[in-house]
């Protein structure tokens, strides 16, 4: 039989052998302390890293948006080659009556976009033909119901940091070439040069617009879409992109205007 003094320096050995493990995962726990340290840490560098994410964004959209705007470029050297010079539809030579303007006043399938030669048009099924009863020219500032300009209208007139534009577009095109009359191969640019001139900008979302001019510059032109220190993107005469601030691309938009181009009224937000 097991007398009383094993069982009890058994008992100790085991207090011996169990004491050192219990100490031991007592010292691994965090204590309150250490763990809103180590919160409030993570806390720092999300912060820091936020700021950074959100400009790389920024950049990114940035770059898709000139990139949407170099296609278009080629879109209109295409339909400049078939047309006679004309970068878009303005009527030809003045003398056939034509509209020197596409825009809202169009049923969606008639509007400048339209015009052009992009493949994605081409390829993918068309949209259902127009029914002039649905769409009567004075609607109003809104589409009639069930004929959205969503499917007339390609992917890449779609700047990525312009959240649902009105009528599926984020660009306007510069009216002042189509009431001067400019074609392809002018050097008609009142002291300009060609890399100079607006040819398409970026509205504000929530404009129907189609075309800009600088007297209603405040209400259609969107002056700082990628920043207050960058401005907005334009696509250029001589097909380049650049993003301005809005003094310099009202100043391409009509160097035929003998007067100094005045600097928008619309400032930075603070």
């Amino acid at each position: 039989m097991t007398s009383h003094s094993e069982i009890t320096n058994r008992r100790h050995a085991f207090t011996l052998v169990e004491l050192p493990a219990m100490n031991k995962s007592k010292r691994r726990a965090f204590t309150l302390v250490e763990l809103l340290v180590v919160i409030g840490v993570i806390a720092v560098l999300i912060g820091m890293l936020l700021p950074a994410l959100s400009k790389a964004r920024m950049q990114a959209n940035s770059v898709q948006c000139k990139s949407n705007l170099r296609q278009l470029g080629v879109m209109f050297q295409l339909y400049i080659n078939e047309n006679r010079g004309w970068l878009f539809p303005v009527g030809f030579d003045g003398t056939d009556g034509l509209p020197t303007t596409l825009g809202t006043q169009y049923p969606p399938n008639l509007r400048w976009p339209m015009y052009m030669h992009f493949s994605e048009l081409k390829t993918a099924p068309y949209p259902p033909p127009f029914d002039p009863n649905t769409y009567p020219a004075n609607y109003g500032h809104d589409e009639p119901p069930g004929y959205s300009a969503v499917p007339y209208t390609p992917k890449i007139l779609l700047c990525p940091a312009d959240l649902n534009p009105k009528e599926a577009h984020s660009y306007v095109l510069n009216k002042h070439l189509a009431d001067k009359r400019i074609r392809f191969g002018s050097k008609n640019f009142g002291g300009l040069t060609s890399s100079e001139v607006v040819v398409a900008g970026e509205k504000k979302t929530d404009i129907r617009d189609y075309y800009m001019e600088k007297p209603d510059w405040d209400r259609v032109v969107e002056p700082y879409r990628h920043g207050l220190q960058l401005g907005s993107n334009y696509l250029k005469f001589d097909g380049h992109v650049d993003t301005n601030l809005p003094r310099e691309a009202m100043t391409g938009m009509d160097p035929w205007d003998l007067k100094m181009a005045e600097p928008p009224s619309s400032q930075p937000s603070p």
